[in-house]
């Protein structure tokens, strides 16, 4: 019987090495684990133990949502890139680099932006004061939350076929403070969000599934 590679049987990066990546982890850890995983595939985050199980192309995808909100505007997403590069342990993308370098170095120009908020900034997350951007968090955490609650609803009812009335009976069922126009608008941001990181699968998004509900 074929002896299964080391790989196949830890989970410990340290234990995947080859030589050469054994020489870099005395360096820094974390380049040997990229090194490894253009070696073979073999993929681990920061801590020990961290396997990741994302295919490098659906981690391509995932950045690429930041890089269109980025080229629309949305500096904010400069960061979020970042952050899911360290997430995955990878290294940035020369768009996502030199746009970062290009932002900061103005905040460090005489003349440049007063504050990093005003280079790091999002439409969806307003850093221009404390009360919007506290404002703006809060939005985000109850459309989580009455994106979910629609999920669980529409799934535990066969009778709702619209938007409508889902929204209707989330509201019924839960204390969520905002009045049905808002709540449609938070579900659709989350929807949004959602599809953009999906690739646009509108075959995974809540409006398709009601839609799919009445057709005959």
């Amino acid at each position: 019987m074929a002896k299964l590679p080391r790989s196949w049987l830890t989970d410990d990066a340290e234990d995947c090495y080859d030589e050469g990546e054994r020489d870099i982890a005395m360096v820094e850890e974390a380049w040997a684990k990229v090194a490894l995983f253009f070696r073979t595939g073999e993929h681990f985050g920061h801590k020990p133990r961290s396997r990741r199980t994302q295919s490098l192309l659906r981690i391509h995808e995932r950045i690429n949502v930041y890089k269109t909100r980025f080229k629309a505007g949305d500096t904010l997403a400069l960061l979020q890139a970042i952050a899911l590069c360290a997430e995955e342990n990878l290294p940035l993308p020369t768009w996502l680099a030199t746009a970062y370098q290009t932002a900061l170095t103005s905040f460090l120009q005489v003349g440049g932006p007063p504050t990093l908020d005003a280079v790091f900034n999002s439409p969806t997350l307003p850093t221009n004061t404390a009360k919007a951007a506290a404002a703006a968090r809060q939005d985000w955490v109850l459309a989580v939350a009455l994106y979910r609650r629609a999920w669980e609803t529409v799934q535990a009812n066969a009778a709702i076929t619209s938007l409508d009335g889902l929204i209707t009976a989330v509201l019924a069922a839960g204390k969520f403070g905002v009045a049905k126009t808002k709540a449609r608008a938070l579900i659709l941001m989350v929807e949004k969000n959602q599809l953009q990181h999906l690739g646009y699968d509108q075959s995974k998004s809540l409006s398709r599934f009601l839609l799919k509900r009445r057709k005959p």
